[in-house]
């Protein structure tokens, strides 16, 4: 025991803690990291020329799934956005489990490492395959999309009905900025992949409006008699204005993203079968936009029924 700890400190162990310069004071910086309950992890290479070490995420609510098994919400961005989405589902069962709550398998879907965004490997799996250059005018790889939602598909979808208790019939995806863009890819090239899209801040902007040509093919295929479908997209009230810095103004005057935005929009009305609907949250610019459209998104997964 060190000689800096007064002696009447023996009397108490929790003394003897709380005492500044005593040899068993508590040391933070070498505390173990926090870890979020409930919630498991695996690593997955996804293979091919341009596979990518995917990290599959999981969060299953605190209580006995129902006769018909949880709804799903895979989240895409998973290492900067799975840790919030969790910890929302798990607050709805906070006050106990003598209070009825509603509830979602959360899935995130990131990448293996200690990156919060991998920006090569999302630019290549959430940008759809389009003619013209294969990269990005940073060099990034363009064009993975399809691999990448065959991958969730035919890899991660089988590891989650094996670990939690699904209702196949609910199923949503989420994503934000490309994230976004992937899901409206998703929606307009295999709609009957998810019951559920919420495009949070989607790129539209990207290829000059590229997406808004799947739209077009997507809105000429879709049948009276189709199954419905929901799409939620949304944004953040600043993102709409233009920016301060002249820099940032220049990029929103070159990308016409709200132009882009409101042909999207307006190509959505009156598309058969389709209930959707946009939201604006204000104050929040491109970043503050993700935490409203998580909660957004949890709401839509849990109160939709297909």
């Amino acid at each position: 025991m060190s000689t800096a700890c007064p002696r009447r400190t023996l009397l108490g162990l929790g003394a003897l803690l709380a005492l500044p310069g005593c040899a068993l004071r508590p040391a933070l910086e070498h505390a173990p990291p926090v870890a979020l309950p409930g919630t498991r992890r695996i690593d997955i290479a996804a293979g091919g020329p341009h596979g990518h070490v995917h990290r599959v995420m999981l969060a299953v609510p605190p209580a006995p799934a129902p006769a018909q098994g949880w709804p799903v919400l895979y989240v895409l961005d998973g290492d900067l956005m799975f840790a919030l989405t969790a910890q929302l589902m798990r607050n709805r069962f906070a006050r106990g489990p003598d209070v009825p709550a509603q509830g979602a398998v959360v899935v995130g879907l990131g990448y293996a490492g200690d990156q919060v965004l991998d920006l090569d490997a999302r630019t290549y799996d959430y940008t759809p395959p389009a003619p013209g250059p294969a990269t990005d005018e940073r060099g990034r790889r363009e064009g993975g999309a399809d691999a990448f939602l065959g991958f969730i598909d035919s890899a991660v979808r089988p590891l989650v009905e094996r670990a939690a208790r699904v209702d196949t019939a609910r199923q949503t995806l989420f994503g934000h900025s490309y994230g976004g863009l992937c899901v409206l890819h998703a929606l307009f090239t295999r709609p009957g992949a998810f019951q559920n899209y919420v495009a949070a801040s989607p790129s539209v902007w990207w290829r000059d409006g590229f997406i808004l040509r799947e739209q077009e093919r997507f809105l000429a295929a879709r049948r009276a008699d189709a199954a419905p479908l929901r799409l939620l997209i949304t944004q953040g009230e600043r993102e709409a204005q233009t920016p301060a810095d002249p820099a940032r103004a220049a990029i929103a005057r070159e990308r016409h993203g709200a132009e882009h935005l409101r042909a999207l929009l307006d190509g959505l009305r009156g598309a058969p079968g389709l209930d959707w609907r946009f939201m604006s949250f204000p104050g929040a610019d491109h970043g503050g936009s993700m935490a409203p459209a998580a909660q957004q998104a949890l709401a839509l997964t849990i109160g939709a029924r297909a």
